[in-house]
């Protein structure tokens, strides 16, 4: 497309990655907006480039991963102990990320930042040349995967970049950019956390009530829906949260709408009815090794290992040999650098079909989890967006907020896991919702919207100098991108979030 935001003028091409990639954006083609808006099947192409924002690995694995290594349950290999760190997230976990773009691996809120505002980009051009466009079939769809896409990509950002709705709806959030843009278009300053909310909130309505009931890998009715009561568990909007997670779960709450517990120990790769909304990574949509179970993924087992789940780490030299299925169950590398506690291992009963942490090499390193599985290659698996079990926990939340009948939501989706029944009180849900969603990015936005410190002192895993931090500490934003602070003139560095002023 012809328009890019001026967020993103700084652009994405020539980042080096580490030994294993090249950091390198998805191309665009020179074509005229003309011939992208003539018809709804042109622009569906411009709605196919703005998906490939919404699980391009600069949004969605960066984003994902940072989201759980910034928590507690989740670690990192420190390089110490045979597994190289390849850098990926690994200052996400140290809590060392910084405004600047270079070196790349400091600075994530850079290449998050540029492509979802990518999204948004592509979203106000379709919305724009659209709207008052002549009908034809499928006009309605394609405006509401717009308008969705937008809303996505806000709430995508919102929670990373922002505080809390909860903590001050006033405060500052990110730039609202609601019409194409271009290198002369009006600079604009931080919107407010509640505008932006609002905004989030009327796209996604709109998304649900013109979305075609189509595939899965574009947005639908019911994943608007899930994503809306997401936006409103954000805002301690209990109503409207319930409301929203009984249309994305069909007002079932009985178990009989989940995967089933074979399902879940296959590992995520493939989607299935729970899933609303997913992302397909191939080697080509995100560079081989940038896919999520590229970081969390070793082997779906070990067979050398003792009584605790120890395995041999002199068998690590099988992985690339012939003699690899000698010592491990469908093996395949990745980076293979993303680890979990001990603590939050043991926090899940022998029967939790959920508990899948095969083995370790050593205790200081953390667990590895096949939660994310491969379909044979490194890079080639697809990941959820948004599924029911998270409507089940959106609604016993809410029902827990508002006095109703919380635990029997909880208890149908512990019983669909092979777990025990807790009581319904909200500590209880906000613990399966870690048990739960655990390695989908949502440790990090539960931690600052249930203003909960960051307590990893009490793990003996985490090397990180970062272990405790206090509720709403400003570290749990990321900073406003450097380059963003530098061109966009309605901003002055008052403008940039607390912990990185200069």
């Amino acid at each position: 497309m012809k328009k890019t935001i001026y967020i993103a003028l700084f652009g994405l091409a020539g980042l080096l990655s580490c030994s294993k990639e090249k950091l390198n954006p998805v191309p665009s083609n020179a074509v005229s907006d003309e011939q992208i808006f003539s018809s709804v099947e042109a622009a569906t192409t411009a709605l196919n480039g703005g998906m490939a924002y919404v699980g391009h690995y600069f949004a969605l694995t960066l984003g994902t991963v940072m989201n759980e290594v910034m928590g507690e349950d989740a670690t990192m290999t420190s390089g110490s102990y045979g597994f190289p760190t390849y850098n990926w997230n690994l200052y996400s976990y140290t809590y060392s990320q910084v405004p600047e773009s270079e070196p790349w691996w400091f600075g994530y809120s850079n290449y998050i930042w540029s492509a979802n505002y990518s999204g948004i980009d592509v979203a106000n051009n379709i919305i724009a040349q659209m709207e008052e466009a002549e009908e034809e079939s499928g006009k309605e769809n394609l405006l509401g995967q717009a308008y969705a896409l937008r809303g996505f990509c806000y709430l995508r950002l919102i929670r990373l970049f922002a505080q809390t709705y909860t903590t001050n709806a006033n405060a500052p959030g990110v730039i609202l950019r609601v019409t194409p843009a271009d290198a002369a278009s009006e600079h604009l300053g931080r919107a407010s956390v509640g505008d932006v909310y609002k905004q989030i909130v009327d796209d996604l309505k709109y998304g649900y009530q013109h979305c075609s009931a189509g595939a899965t890998d574009f947005f639908t009715p019911k994943s608007c829906a899930l994503f809306l009561a997401r936006a409103y568990q954000d805002m301690a909007d209990w109503a409207n949260a319930k409301t929203y997670a009984e249309i994305a779960a069909s007002n079932t709450f009985d178990g009989s709408n989940l995967m089933s517990g074979d399902e879940w120990q296959s590992g995520f790769m493939d989607h299935n009815s729970e899933w609303l909304m997913f992302f397909n990574f191939t080697p080509t949509t995100s560079n081989y090794y940038a896919s999520i179970p590229s970081f969390y993924y070793l082997a779906e087992a070990a067979y050398n290992v003792d009584a605790d789940g120890k395995a041999n780490i002199d068998d690590t030299q099988y992985l690339d040999t012939a003699e690899e299925g000698d010592y491990f169950e469908n093996p395949l590398y990745g980076y293979s650098t993303v680890r979990w506690t001990k603590r939050f291992v043991d926090s899940f009963e022998d029967t939790d079909c959920r508990k899948l942490f095969p083995f370790y090499f050593y205790e200081e390193d953390g667990w590895f989890t096949s939660k994310f599985n491969h379909r044979g290659t490194v890079g080639d698996a697809e990941f959820p967006l948004a599924r029911i079990a998270e409507a089940y926990l959106i609604e016993a939340e809410a029902l827990a907020q508002t006095g109703g009948d919380a635990k029997s939501v909880l208890n149908a989706l512990q019983a669909a896991r092979g777990a025990s029944a807790t009581d319904g009180s909200l500590e209880s849900i906000y613990y399966e919702r870690r048990k739960e969603l655990y390695g989908e990015g949502f440790r990090l936005p539960d931690i600052k919207r249930l203003h909960q410190p960051l307590i990893r002192s009490n793990d003996p895993e985490h090397w990180a100098t970062v272990k405790d931090l206090p509720a709403d500490s400003p570290r749990f934003m990321l900073p406003i991108p450097e380059v963003e602070m530098l061109y966009n003139k309605a901003l002055t560095s008052a403008d940039q979030n607390d912990f990185w002023k200069k």
